[in-house]
């Protein structure tokens, strides 16, 4: 099962939220010059209803459609997990007696992970447990805006039932952005690349200015969701 991340300002379908730095190239990569062995490339995540779970693979890389957990549950009983990136936000789903694997759009970085008994508890307030997810692989290309937050504009697309979009996802996110492109820019994938919505990101100059998700519209096609630009594009 695919959850992506619940995200503020741009919070559809995983868009990114704003921060300062530049990263052009696959980014995200917190890994040390000592970690050089491969790195699992799925989490194992045992939980205790009451306590905080324990994280036997505490740093993983992600595939290339996220973020890859293994939740490993020995009550018996269903219990809820909880995801919380303290950037963007975060994200919840059950974990039935057994193990069940959570496929989860989840940028590299540091997260943290909680689970706990629907009946009796609530997941904000449940012991946490850490996990670093480090982009070994460099399957994971940088969607965050060079702009604050503060600067910047979304919009969404709404469709009438049956709409169809361009065959190839990169025509589609170029139109999608045609209004704030200039004849330097560059627009190419972002996110992670198999994912079932598609990101691409606007570059000028080494900037990262934009950004435009398309969802599949069933018919080979792809039409354009949430655009997410810094406010610069709209003067």
């Amino acid at each position: 099962m695919r959850l992506p991340l619940a995200l503020g300002l741009a919070a559809a379908l995983a868009l990114p939220a704003c921060g300062a730095g530049q990263e052009t190239a696959p980014a995200g990569s917190t890994a040390s010059p000592e970690r050089e062995a491969a790195l699992p490339n799925v989490a194992r995540v045992v939980c205790e209803s009451g306590r905080a779970p324990t994280v036997e693979t505490p740093t993983v890389k992600p595939q290339r459609d996220g973020v890859h957990i293994d939740f490993v549950n020995e009550t018996g009983k269903e219990l809820g997990f909880s995801i919380e990136d303290p950037s963007e936000g975060g994200l919840g789903a059950g974990a039935p007696p057994g193990t069940s694997t959570q496929i989860v759009d989840l940028h590299p970085g540091a997260v943290t992970i909680a689970c706990y008994d629907h009946g009796t508890e609530d997941g904000s307030e449940v012991p946490r447990s850490p996990l670093e997810i480090v982009n070994q692989d460099g399957v994971w290309i940088s969607t965050r805006l060079t702009c604050s937050s503060d600067t910047a504009f979304s919009q969404t697309v709404d469709y009438i039932q049956g709409a169809r979009g361009e065959a190839d996802p990169l025509e589609a996110a170029r139109k999608a952005l045609e209004h704030y492109t200039q004849p330097e820019d560059v627009v190419e994938p972002a996110g992670y690349p198999d994912t079932d919505v598609r990101i691409y990101r606007l570059v000028r100059a080494g900037d990262v200015l934009a950004t435009v998700s398309l969802w599949d519209d069933g018919a080979g096609g792809w039409l354009q969701d949430t655009l997410t630009g810094c406010g610069e594009l709209e003067g």
